[in-house]
């Protein structure tokens, strides 16, 4: 094998299809699981109430946080270079798409108040996940 074949097979470019890929499948399955222990946890401790305060507002709050966070850190650990770079652009993309759906939350009609607010939360704890998961990507010098 010369040194050029090994060095394409060492860069590993087939792993830049799965940036697109599998970080909304992987930051959905760890908000869901999250989301369940955090149910879990209000059931077990009492005091749990499907339409109470907690499950509504809070909960959904620090879900959405979790799954900014890990967004952005699975798109770098997938990226097989350029890391930080790689998982900025898909954190702008999610960013732009969150904040699409809170501005047709907001104007859309179908939508009441109570929601359009919510969803503007969320994206923000969401874009707060993300921008603390960049933090750490670059506080690791871009490699993981």
């Amino acid at each position: 094998m010369t040194h050029s074949e090994s060095q394409i097979e060492k860069y590993q470019w087939w792993r830049w299809p799965f940036v697109l890929i599998v970080p909304p499948v992987v930051a959905l399955a760890a908000a869901f699981i999250f989301h369940w222990v955090q149910w879990f946890s209000m059931k077990m401790f009492g005091g749990y109430s499907e339409d109470g305060w907690m499950v509504l507002y809070i909960a959904p709050v620090f879900t959405a946080i979790i799954f900014g966070w890990s967004y952005a850190w699975v798109a770098a650990l997938i990226a097989p270079s350029a890391k930080f770079s790689a998982s900025l652009i898909m954190s702008i993309l999610l960013a732009a798409l969150g904040a699409f759906a809170s501005a047709v939350a907001i104007v859309g009609e179908q939508y009441p108040a109570y929601q359009a607010v919510s969803m503007s939360i969320m994206t923000l704890a969401a874009v707060c996940g993300l921008i603390g998961g960049l933090v750490q990507i670059r506080k690791n010098g871009g490699t993981l």
